[in-house]
C-alpha cells in the first residue's frame, strides 16, 4: 500500500504571528550557534563568545519587550503545547535579566582564570540551559514539561561539573545526574498514568477530564506524586534537594548563582501552571468528584512539601560554615516560602481570579530573590577571589577590609531574613497577607513562615557578625570595580522595590495572570459522554 503525497497534506511552515511570542527562545537557539561559530574568528575565544553571549542576551530581552505580553493573545499553531501569557513573559523578563547579570559575574570574576577554549563550552551551556528554563514557563503539555525540564537539566548537569580538574566539583556533577535521572524516571512514569487514564497530554484537557472520569483516585495520587517529584528536583524542595548544597558548594560560583534562581524560578512558574490548570478544572466541575479530589491532594501535597522544606533549610544552614552551602540552603528554604504561596491556587481558582493573588505573590517574590541571590553570591566570588576561601572565616574582618561589600552583604542578609526596610519583607509579607485570608489549614502555614523566619535570624547574622565583630589581619582590598558595580546595583535595587513596592505589586498583578480555557475541552466532552 502506497501513501501519497496529497493523503499526508502539505507542511505546517509557522509564520510570524505564531513565533513572535517566542521572539527570546528563538534568538537564544540563534546566540547558541553564534556562540559556536565564534571560535573560528577569532583566537581569543572566550572573551567573545561571553561578549556573543551577553549581546544575544540583551537583543532577547528586547526583542521580547518589543513583542509585549499580549502578543500569545491570539496564536492557535503551538496553543496545545505551549502557552504565551503574560506571567510567562514577565518570568523570561525577569530571566534574561538574571543571566545577564550571570555573564557580568563571570566576567568580574572567573574570566582570568577560565582556561582558554573553555568559553564555548561554558557558554552554550549556559543558554541552553536558559533556552529550556524560558521553556518551562510556557508548557502546557506534558510532553512539552518534560521536553523543557530535560533541556534545562542536560545542560546543568555539565555545568555543576564544568571544572574538569576540580573533585569536588566532579563529585557534585554526578550527584546531580543520578538523583535528576532517578527523579525523571519518575517523573515520566507519572505522566505515564496522567496520559493511560485521561488519553491526553495537554494539560488543560488532562484537568477537564478528571471530574467527567470515575475511579483510578489511587492511581491519580500516584501520579501526581510523580509530576511533583520531577519539578521538585528542580525547585529543591524538600525531601528531594539533597543534590542542592553538594551541587552548590562544588559548582563555580556564577554557576552556582545562576542554578540557585533560574533553576528554581523556572520551575515554581511551571508548578504554578500545573496548579492553575487544576484549579481552573476544577472551578468549571463544581468542586464534585475526582476533581475535587486531586486539587485536594495537590494543595495538600505542595503546601506540606512547602513547610517541610523551610524547615529543612534553615534548620540545616545553622551548622554550615560554607558561604555556597548556607546559600544553598537559604535557596531551599525559600524555595518552602513559594511554594506556601502556590498551594493558594487550588482555592484562588474557585472563589477569586488566581492571578490576583498567587500570581503577583510570586512573581515579586522571585523577582526580589533574584537581586538578592545575584548580590550575594557576586559579593562571595570577590572575597573568594581576593581570600581563596568559601568558609566564613574569609569574612572576618570584612566590615574594615571592604566596608561597601560588608554593607551591602549585611543588607542581603537582612533581606533575606525578611526585614524592612528591604524588599524581602515585602515579598514574605505578601505570601503572610495572602495565607491569611484565605483562612483553613494554611493559618497553620503561616506559623511555619513565621517560626522559620525567626529560626534563620541566626544562620545569616552569623555573615553578619564575622564581618563586623571579628577581627581579622588580612589585608583591605578594593574588588573588581564591575562586580563591585553589581552589589551596589543589587542592594540599591532592594532598597528602591521596598520603597516602591505598590507600583511593583501592580505590575506583577497585571503580569501575573495565567491563561485559562474558562469552558470544557474536547478532551473533557468526550470523557463527560
Amino acid at each position: 500500500m502506497t501513501l501519497s503525497l496529497a493523503a499526508i497534506g502539505n507542511p505546517y511552515i509557522p509564520g510570524w504571528t505564531d513565533l513572535r511570542p517566542f521572539i527570546a527562545e528563538l534568538t537564544l537557539i540563534g546566540t547558541i550557534i553564534a556562540v559556536l561559530l565564534t571560535p573560528f574568528f577569532t583566537r581569543k575565544s572566550n572573551v567573545a563568545c561571553a561578549l556573543v553571549a551577553l549581546v544575544g542576551l540583551a537583543t532577547a530581552l528586547v526583542s521580547l519587550l518589543v513583542v509585549g505580553p499580549d502578543a500569545g493573545k491570539d496564536i492557535q499553531a503551538f496553543a496545545p503545547m505551549l502557552v504565551a501569557d503574560p506571567i510567562s513573559f514577565l518570568w523570561k523578563v525577569l530571566l534574561l535579566l538574571f543571566v545577564i547579570g550571570i555573564v557580568m559575574l563571570w566576567f568580574a570574576t572567573s574570566a582570568a582564570d577560565m582556561h582558554e577554549g573553555d568559553g564555548p563550552e561554558f557558554f552554550v551551556l549556559l543558554l541552553g540551559a536558559t533556552t529550556g528554563m524560558a521553556f518551562m514557563s510556557s508548557a502546557n503539555n506534558l510532553l512539552m514539561l518534560l521536553l523543557s525540564i530535560e533541556l534545562a537539566s542536560f545542560p546543568s548537569y555539565v555545568l555543576a561539573g564544568f571544572r574538569k580538574t576540580h573533585k569536588t566539583g566532579a563529585e557534585a556533577s554526578l550527584k546531580y545526574v543520578l538523583f535528576g535521572a532517578a527523579t525523571s524516571a519518575v517523573m515520566t512514569y507519572g505522566m505515564s498514568l496522567l496520559y493511560g487514564l485521561y488519553g491526553t497530554l495537554n494539560l488543560s484537557e488532562l484537568c477537564h477530564a478528571m471530574p467527567a472520569t470515575t475511579g483510578g483516585t489511587a492511581l491519580l495520587v500516584v501520579a501526581i506524586f510523580g509530576l511533583i517529584v520531577g519539578i521538585g528536583f528542580k525547585v529543591a524542595m524538600a525531601p528531594f534537594h539533597f543534590w542542592c548544597p553538594d551541587v552548590f558548594e562544588g559548582a563555580s560560583m556564577e554557576v552556582t548563582a545562576f542554578l540557585s534562581v533560574a533553576s528554581k524560578g523556572a520551575a515554581l512558574v511551571l508548578l504554578l501552571r500545573v496548579a492553575m490548570n487544576v484549579a481552573d478544572a476544577y472551578n468549571f466541575s463544581g468542586m464534585n468528584g475526582q476533581m475535587m479530589s486531586a486539587a485536594a491532594v495537590l494543595a495538600i501535597m505542595i503546601g506540606s512539601l512547602g513547610a517541610l522544606s523551610t524547615f529543612v533549610g534553615n534548620t540545616a544552614a545553622y551548622v554550615q560554615n560554607n558561604i555556597k552551602r548556607l546559600l544553598a540552603y537559604s535557596s531551599i528554604a525559600h524555595a518552602g516560602y513559594m511554594l506556601c504561596a502556590i498551594s493558594l491556587m487550588l482555592k484562588a481558582g474557585v472563589t477569586t481570579d488566581p492571578a490576583s493573588i498567587v500570581g503577583r505573590t510570586l512573581l515579586y517574590y522571585l523577582a526580589v530573590y533574584l537581586f538578592m541571590n545575584l548580590g550575594a553570591f557576586t559579593v562571595a566570588a570577590l572575597v573568594l577571589k581576593q581570600t581563596g576561601v568559601e568558609t566564613l572565616d574569609g569574612y572576618a574582618g570584612l566590615g574594615r577590609r571592604n566596608p561597601l561589600l560588608a554593607i551591602c552583604m549585611a543588607l542581603f542578609m537582612f533581606s533575606f531574613v525578611g526585614l524592612p526596610p528591604l524588599a524581602g519583607f515585602t515579598a514574605k509579607l505578601n505570601i503572610l497577607v495572602a495565607l491569611l485570608q484565605s483562612g483553613g489549614w494554611w493559618w497553620l502555614l503561616v506559623l511555619v513562615i513565621a517560626l522559620n523566619t525567626v529560626l534563620s535570624l541566626y544562620f545569616y547574622m552569623r555573615v553578619v557578625r564575622s564581618m563586623f565583630l571579628i577581627n581579622s589581619d588580612q589585608p583591605a582590598f578594593v574588588g573588581n570595580p564591575l562586580g563591585v558595580a553589581m552589589v551596589l546595583m543589587c542592594a540599591i535595587m532592594l532598597v528602591v522595590m521596598f520603597i516602591g513596592s505598590n507600583p511593583m505589586l501592580k505590575l506583577t498583578e497585571n503580569y501575573g495572570r495565567l491563561q485559562f480555557s474558562g469552558k470544557p475541552t474536547a478532551a473533557a466532552n468526550v470523557a463527560m459522554k
